[in-house]
Formats: structure tokens, C-alpha cells, sequence
């Protein structure tokens, strides 16, 4: 008897339900309700150095505390893959004055928030949602799904297993996914605030 294999997109959305991928921004409100931006970045941070850094002492991170970390992550990549070509939170300045404008928004917009963005740049605060499109040239859905599993493993391992990423890799994912953790907190804010 011959199976027949049903070809599927790699690039599936598994970790959000009907109601999220329908509104995606949801998710965006849903992940910064489970923890204030700075505590995600510590967390994120924690966690790469227990998957990047060979250490005699005992893992950083919270087993309960990872697997709950990371599946908020997969979820928040998920949205922004359904939200990358949207163009939420944007500021709209005109060309000629946009730095000018825009130096003074940002000024205004640091002081009304409680936590502001620290890595990303004057374009990508004006545009965040260009910062969902940028992250998605370097790794697809599936990619980012993959690498952040391997880091799962990692982390939960109790020993290092230093030839499964290289340490650009780590660098790379890790950056990207500060910048994603800012852009959709600002995104999340000012979708809220109704701008």
C-alpha cells in the first residue's frame, strides 16, 4: 500500500489558537501582560547565556520558568510573522522634518512610558513594525522555531553541548529578538494608547 505524504509549509503557525491568529496583536497585549518588558529581556538574556557559556555552576534558569518563556516567545514570533507586513505603532512624520519630529516624539513618547526602547534605532522607534519584516530576512518562521529549540534543549540540559549552535548564531537570534521584544512593546503601547 502506498502513503501518500501531504507536502506542508514549514512555516506553519502551531502555538496560536484561531482567535490569535486572527488578531494577532492580541498576543502582542498577551505577552507583556505575563511580564514587564525589562523582566522579558532579563529572562531572554539568562537564557542565552546558560545555552552560549560552558559553566561549573548549576544553569541560570528556572526549568518551569524556561518552558513557560519559551512558549510565550514562539508565540510572540508567530504574531509577528502574521504581523509583518502590517504597519502598526507607526509614526507618521513627513520626509524632510521625520528626524527632526521624530527626535522630539521620542523625547515626549520616553517620558510617558514607563520603559523605553534601548536598542533600536530612531527609524526603527518611528517604524517598529519594520523591525518584524527585517528579523524575518535573516531567519524564517521555522528557523527561529528550530533555533529557539535548540535552545530549549540546551538550557535544560546539565551538560553543554557547544557544536549544536555557533555562537554567531546565538548572538544573531538573540539580538533579533531583543529588537523583536521592543518593537512589539512599543507596538503593544501605542496600539493601546490609539495611536
Amino acid at each position: 500500500m502506498n502513503k501518500q505524504i501531504k507536502k506542508t509549509s514549514d512555516n506553519r503557525i502551531v502555538y496560536l489558537d484561531q482567535d490569535e491568529i486572527t488578531n494577532p496583536v492580541k498576543v502582542l497585549h498577551d505577552f507583556f501582560s505575563h511580564a514587564w518588558l525589562p523582566n522579558h529581556l532579563k529572562m531572554l538574556k539568562r537564557w542565552r547565556n546558560d545555552v552560549a557559556i560552558a559553566s561549573e555552576k548549576p544553569k541560570k534558569c528556572n526549568p518551569d520558568s524556561l518552558v513557560y518563556h519559551y512558549e510565550l516567545t514562539i508565540k510572540l514570533i508567530e504574531a509577528a510573522w502574521l504581523l509583518k507586513r502590517h504597519k502598526l505603532g507607526r509614526l507618521d512624520f513627513d520626509d524632510k522634518q521625520e528626524r527632526e519630529v521624530a527626535t522630539w516624539y521620542i523625547k515626549t513618547e520616553r517620558k510617558k512610558l514607563r520603559y523605553y526602547p534601548e536598542n533600536l534605532g530612531i527609524r526603527e522607534i518611528v517604524k517598529p513594525s519594520s523591525v518584524l519584516k527585517k528579523m524575518f530576512r535573516i531567519y524564517k518562521l521555522d528557523g527561529y522555531k528550530k533555533i529557539l529549540n535548540t535552545w530549549l534543549h540546551e538550557a535544560l540540559s546539565n551538560s553543554f553541548m557547544e557544536e549544536s549552535l555557533s555562537k554567531s548564531e546565538v548572538i544573531t537570534v538573540y539580538e533579533q529578538l531583543v529588537k523583536l521584544f521592543e518593537a512589539t512593546w512599543l507596538i503593544s503601547e501605542r496600539i493601546k494608547d490609539g495611536n
